[in-house]
């Protein structure tokens, strides 16, 4: 761990401007999944501040946006960061985490640092094999709790796989994401009721319940109620007003086969 003293000084504009690039990376990268945004800016502060010679740092964000400043010599810089896309990973934001407390210890100058971000970015994470197999347990794990039987937990596991993988493909394909949660709520309720018609006995609402568990906003919503109480009134109420949409998606998505089924019935 390097001590105070071993830190880089940020010695002219061109350091500045790498330094604003290492900050604004971080910041976006923790944007884009699903950070808080007092954590982002907290975490970008930190990474500025970390300089001796810097001054009067400002840090805003909302959900999509990054705007932060600082002066060098007397002289502002300002760096502007736009996020186009989010979503919920929490491996990220660990990453970022750690990097960000590494980089304020010295233990990354300023090239290092740029380096080490971008192959933060370019990780591919749990492999999709991995996701759905955790959206399949958790389905599963939650029918139980919903005192389920042992059979519908095997067609929980199922369903919650098989939508998944689904919805990862649509992801994949760049659709939004109230498309994404409208086809897997779909997906849900037409597999669910095809098992439910042949196969009697199948709790078809609980099994239903338990494999939308996967795209449920729970942690956007918690999100946007401590961005609320934190004071970013912008950014809280986006994140509400997204939860809303996905759970609304998800709604629609399940009602639309059981309403089919219901006037052809």
């Amino acid at each position: 761990m390097g001590d105070w003293m071993d830190k880089e000084i940020i010695e002219n504009m061109d350091q500045a401007a790498v330094l604003s690039e290492v900050a604004s990376n971080a910041g976006a990268i923790m944007l884009q999944n699903g950070a808080e945004i007092y954590r982002v800016e907290d975490t970008i502060e930190r990474i500025i501040k970390s300089k001796e010679n810097i001054r009067d740092v400002d840090v805003y964000s909302t959900s999509n946006v990054i705007v932060l400043s600082f002066s060098l010599n007397g002289k502002i810089h300002t760096n502007v960061r736009r996020v186009k896309a989010r979503r919920n990973n929490l491996y990220y934001i660990d990453k970022v985490n750690s990097f960000s407390r590494r980089f304020v210890a010295g233990d990354f100058n300023l090239d290092e640092a740029l380096v080490e971000l971008r192959a933060i970015k370019n990780d591919p994470g749990y492999s999709p094999r991995w996701q759905c197999l955790g959206s399949s347990l958790s389905a599963g794990a939650f029918l139980l709790l919903l005192r389920g039987r042992l059979e519908d937990m095997v067609l929980s596991f199922f369903v919650g796989l098989i939508s998944y993988a689904i919805s990862h493909l649509f992801e994949k394909a760049k659709f939004g994401f109230f498309l994404i949660n409208f086809i897997a709520g779909i997906v849900v309720s037409l597999i669910t009721m095809t098992f439910g018609y042949f196969f009697t006995g199948v709790e078809v609402n609980k099994v239903v319940v338990a494999s939308m568990m996967a795209f449920l906003p729970g942690i956007t919503l918690t999100n946007s109620m401590r961005d609320l109480m934190s004071g970013d009134v912008t950014s809280g109420l986006t994140g509400a007003t997204t939860a809303f949409l996905i759970s609304t998606a998800l709604a629609l998505g399940v009602a639309l086969p059981i309403t089919i089924a219901t006037y052809l019935g």
